[in-house]
């Protein structure tokens, strides 16, 4: 991840979990695992979005109080909606899923 100048956001810096690794586990713990090792990659993923999407909206925002050149936000309005519906649908699609390997474990007791 980049460095960043705003020091509240270095407090706040994301930190994925670990990747889980397949060798040596059963049929079983392997499943978990490739859940586990999906789950980071969407978590990680929805949160890179949405740290490119508040930098384009600063940018946008820089762009609409600035009387000089100013950075042009990369994304339009409806472009912006639509990636912040894709990452509440990924995000909402690992829910899902996390709750069916719930009560899976449930029922497995």
């Amino acid at each position: 991840m980049a460095e960043s100048s705003n020091t509240a956001h270095d407090s706040a810096e994301f930190k994925p979990f670990v990747w889980n690794p397949l060798q040596g586990l059963d049929h079983k713990e392997r499943r978990y695992a490739l859940f586990l090792n999906d789950a980071r990659d969407v978590v990680q993923g929805a949160h890179t979005l949405m740290e490119l999407l508040a930098w384009d909206e600063d940018r946008r925002d820089e762009a609409r109080s600035s009387d000089g050149p100013a950075p042009v936000p990369l994304f339009s309005a409806a472009d912006r909606a639509s990636l912040q519906r894709l990452a509440i649908a990924s995000l909402g699609m690992l829910h899902a899923d996390i709750e069916c390997q719930c009560e899976g474990l449930e029922k497995a007791r």
